[in-house]
């Protein structure tokens, strides 16, 4: 089953790097680097491979911080940062599909007004934001404990 692979990457400048596109209306909306996978490899290096070719960068990628649930192809959230010391911006190729290079700065109020797609993309590092959690040093879901179900009193 294809999967999205994306990764939150910060810029030198501290800004989260992501992909614009605008629509003929004037309307636009932000995507991470990456793209969707369908072969066997392990995510981490398919999603090395597809940010090398995408934006030309060389990255380690680091934590799983979310897995959304599109109803189409689930999205793997990664953490990657950068190799090298190189300016971000004298590395990028021209994006993809039509869309442009753009950093959005790391606040909830530019987080929502990018228009992250898929939603719950914004809605994860919006709220992180909210709480003084830069979305590039969360902790990997894969090793935090199952969550417990909560049990209400009856009333």
């Amino acid at each position: 089953m294809p999967v999205r692979l994306s990764a939150v990457i910060r810029t030198p400048n501290g800004y989260l790097l992501a992909l614009r596109q605008d629509s003929p209306g004037g309307n636009h909306r932000h995507l991470l680097p990456g793209r969707r996978v369908d072969d066997d490899r392990p995510f981490e290096e398919a999603l090395r491979l597809a940010l090398r070719e995408q934006a030309n960068l060389d990255t380690t990628i680091g934590a799983l911080i979310a897995i959304d649930k599109t109803g189409v192809d689930d999205e793997y959230v990664f953490v990657a940062h950068i190799d090298g010391d190189a300016p971000v911006s004298e590395r990028l190729p021209p994006a993809p599909s039509g869309c442009s290079w753009d950093c959005v700065e790391p606040t909830p109020a530019a987080i929502h007004d990018a228009g992250f797609t898929p939603k719950g993309i914004g809605h994860l590092l919006a709220g992180h934001l909210r709480h003084g959690r830069q979305p590039w040093a969360l902790a990997d879901i894969r090793s935090r404990p199952p969550s417990a179900r909560r049990h209400h009193k009856a009333r």
